[in-house]
């Protein structure tokens, strides 16, 4: 299976819920997944179980994207365009967004993504999550 056959599996498991596949399947147990931004989804994410703790928020926030296109770069990287859809009431939000994927062992490794509209995206997942009240977090 190609590099970029990886990732389809990737997002046709993740758009059909099948998140326990991704992790048993197609991602490496050391991955990264570096999201960009100012929220509570933001940040470098760890190992397999930290990446699929963001993988069910992703789910959970409300996000599909369409419109993939990909590239495999001459040293196997992957690279994935895409349109992200959120709603906010009855109002679409997009953000156009470029991913990388690095591999190991036949794994997704490493993955960065680039968003275009990082406002937009911060906004956004400002609104699906909720930190919990400051006494909690700082015991």
């Amino acid at each position: 299976m190609s590099n970029t056959d990886l990732v389809l599996k990737m997002y046709s498991y993740f758009n059909s819920g099948e998140l326990q596949k991704i992790r048993e399947e197609l991602f490496h147990p050391e991955i990264e997944w570096r999201m960009p931004g100012h929220h509570p989804l933001s940040g470098a994410h760890s190992g397999v179980d930290q990446v699929m703790a963001f993988f069910e928020a992703l789910f959970k926030a409300g996000i599909w994207v369409d419109g993939t296109h990909f590239g495999e770069l001459d040293d196997g990287v992957v690279v994935e365009r895409h349109m992200g859809h959120a709603k906010v009431g009855e109002t679409e939000v997009l953000f156009p967004t470029v991913t990388t994927y690095g591999f190991r062992d036949g794994r997704i490794a490493q993955v960065q993504v680039h968003t275009a509209d990082q406002h937009g995206v911060d906004t956004y997942m400002w609104g699906q999550f909720t930190l919990r009240p400051i006494g909690e977090r700082m015991a």
